[in-house]
């Protein structure tokens, strides 16, 4: 699913008109795709991570603490009015699962991120998101036009994912190495 959702990326990429002042309406067009296509590779990456994660915690390869575990699965427990536990599925927002799954990483593998949630990255990325949710959930036409400034700032928050997303593999490697999994 990531390879196909690369290419997607991949191939949007250089027909953006970067820098370029007028754009005929598939460009424009173009812009839109990048953007969607941005965001549903970051989503996969993700959900992927999360189930990695998810799987090596109940195979005991990694540890992460129950309540952080519960929350991977996105499932919640509800008691029901008999005083019996239930689990029923609680999907996390974007942000919060973004966050949950790389500290989880850190936590998992013993070892460091290194990337923040509160710098500027994180930042442009969360600008980003608020594009992507625009331009997918349009409310006026306005909501559809993606300018350069859009544009490089959905370009910088793919390069922050993308740091991210190597990080989260640099330590999952360090780990298997290190415990032969």
């Amino acid at each position: 699913m990531t390879r196909l959702l690369i290419d997607d990326v991949l191939v949007l990429r250089p027909v953006l008109g970067e820098r370029e002042p007028d754009h005929c309406a598939v460009v424009k067009t173009y812009r839109r795709f990048y953007v969607r296509a941005v965001f549903a590779l970051v989503e996969a990456f993700v959900e992927q991570h999360r189930r990695l994660l998810v799987e090596l915690a109940q195979a005991g390869i990694i540890t992460i603490p129950e309540k952080t575990l519960l929350r991977l699965r996105e499932i919640k427990a509800v008691l029901q009015d008999d005083g019996m536990a239930i689990e029923e599925e609680r999907f996390l927002q974007m942000f919060d699962k973004i966050k949950l799954v790389y500290k989880a990483a850190s936590v998992g593998f013993g070892e460091r991120l290194r990337i923040t949630f509160g710098d500027k990255g994180w930042e442009t990325f969360k600008n980003a998101m608020a594009l992507r949710n625009q331009v997918t959930h349009p409310k006026t036409v306005n909501d559809c036009w993606i300018f350069e400034g859009h544009l490089q700032t959905v370009i910088h928050a793919e390069a922050w994912f993308k740091t991210l997303q190597n990080e989260f593999v640099r330590v999952a490697r360090a780990h298997r190495a290190q415990h032969r999994w």
